[in-house]
């Protein structure tokens, strides 16, 4: 009877979600991305000069470096959504949906620039003297919009609490297909390594992802390079049927599910927001602790975030889900379709699983921020240890759910995110402007100095 009732409400919040990220809500996401991207001349042609900035350091006032801040985002992001998800992107969506995915993520760059720029302006220091920011001190400090503002930070929460559903559950999914794992005793050992990191605050959470981020995104890269060099062959037809399927749908290239073209919009669109989190604002809560002496310095590095997550990880991950063929089925679903994607390579299932763990840890790690700053927003510094223990027992819970179930509940907590977020950054959007033209001045005029000196 239990399993027939999840079933039911599962369903109800698939249906629910069809029409949540209905073309209107798509609209929305991609054509902000499309409005900063043309109103800011194109941003994205800034990408080496930001990737140079998120390495150096800077002296002025916040919580944590610039890179600090930069590797908390990546954590947050790069997490199972760019394996599990892109799997789940491509088995819902067909492979059509990792062409939406990268379309919208380039332009996304520009959203998530605007998202920080904003979090920088209109950050304040809290009764502990941390400086804390993100979309709902814009809408608190920028607009005066106290409510809706606290209608984003409970979007958040609920977000963060949903990602650790996530997390845990794709976790637990992997290794009881790979070594038969009991979901009880994976989900205790995350626990506790999760719990050793975030009880320590955001400075030892920062200084975590420092070693870790690096790390685990070049152990990923590799192997799903060595995925793709060991079928190059098949790689012309992967992506031939990537673009094909963008448009077409995948009934007519044989695909045993039959997804149509709104489908790929939809499920590669929404991934590639859960992702790189262009337009829910999320990534702009670490932006906004960091030392920088300015919006836009924080806010050029903050865009590169997108790059890495979606545009070389998730585009990655995903031609070799294609490669391997096993989407045509419809029978395999987010981690067991990774897990037989990367089955091909001599230990390949061990590799794919130490970087779902590495890349779930991370991602629990970040959100965990997140998440108590958001709560902290509503209720006062005091509640952070609070938080995290929720976290933690919200952990044990994502052990022992429908992956389908915790995937489709982060779709709805994002889209709920994603509607203040979007609302502050068009009311504010000159305050963006004036920023970036400020800064690109004299970013211009030093380099004329230097020139002639």
């Amino acid at each position: 009877m239990e399993q027939s009732l999840m079933q039911v409400f599962t369903e109800g919040v698939v249906r629910f979600n069809a029409v949540l990220w209905g073309a209107p809500m798509l609209a929305l996401i991609v054509g902000i991305s499309l409005y900063f991207t043309w109103k800011l001349n194109f941003i994205q042609k800034h990408l080496f000069h930001s990737l140079s900035l998120s390495v150096k350091k800077s002296k002025s006032a916040g919580a944590i470096s610039s890179f600090g801040a930069l590797v908390i985002a990546l954590a947050a992001m790069v997490g199972t959504g760019n394996i599990v998800g892109v799997a789940a992107a491509v088995s819902t969506g067909g492979p059509g949906a990792l062409f939406w995915m990268m379309f919208s993520a380039f332009f996304a760059m520009a959203t998530k620039y605007a998202e920080s720029v904003l979090a920088v302006k209109y950050r304040e220091q809290n009764a502990a003297g941390e400086y804390v920011g993100g979309p709902m001190y814009v809408l608190k400090n920028g607009l005066n919009m106290k409510k809706t503002a606290a209608v984003f930070a409970v979007a958040t929460a609920l977000m963060g609490f949903a990602d650790a559903l996530i997390q845990t559950n794709s976790l637990v999914d992997i290794y009881g297909s790979v070594f038969n794992a009991p979901p009880v005793w994976t989900t205790a050992v995350l626990v506790v390594l999760t719990a050793c990191v975030i009880l320590g605050g955001v400075r030892k959470i920062a200084a975590f992802c420092k070693w870790l981020v690096p790390f685990m995104a070049v152990l990923y890269i590799l192997l799903c390079a060595a995925v793709i060099v060991t079928n190059l062959e098949k790689l012309p037809e992967a992506l031939a049927c990537i673009f094909k399927s963008a448009f077409t749908g995948t009934a007519v290239l044989g695909g045993a599910v039959g997804v149509t073209m709104k489908e790929a919009v939809r499920y590669g669109v929404s991934r590639g927001v859960l992702s790189n989190e262009a337009g829910s604002g999320s990534g702009a809560i670490a932006a906004a602790a960091a030392k920088t002496p300015n919006s836009v310095r924080q806010g050029l590095i903050s865009a590169t975030t997108v790059f890495w997550d979606t545009l070389v990880i998730c585009l990655l991950s995903g031609v070799a889900v294609v490669i391997a063929g096993d989407w045509r089925g419809g029978t395999l679903f987010g981690a067991q379709l990774a897990e037989s994607a990367f089955s091909s390579l001599p230990g390949g299932s061990f590799f794919l699983l130490a970087s779902l763990s590495l890349f779930a840890f991370s991602t629990l790690v970040g959100w965990s921020y997140y998440t108590a700053k958001s709560v902290q927003f509503c209720l006062g510094v005091n509640v952070e240890k609070p938080v995290y223990l929720l976290w933690l027992a919200m952990m044990c819970l994502g052990g022992f759910l429908s992956p389908k179930l915790v995937w489709e509940l982060a779709d709805t907590a994002i889209a709920v995110m994603c509607v203040p977020n979007i609302l502050a950054l068009w009311l504010l959007r000159k305050d963006v402007f004036a920023e970036t033209k400020a800064y690109l001045a004299g970013e211009l005029a030093a380099r004329r100095g230097a020139a002639e000196n």
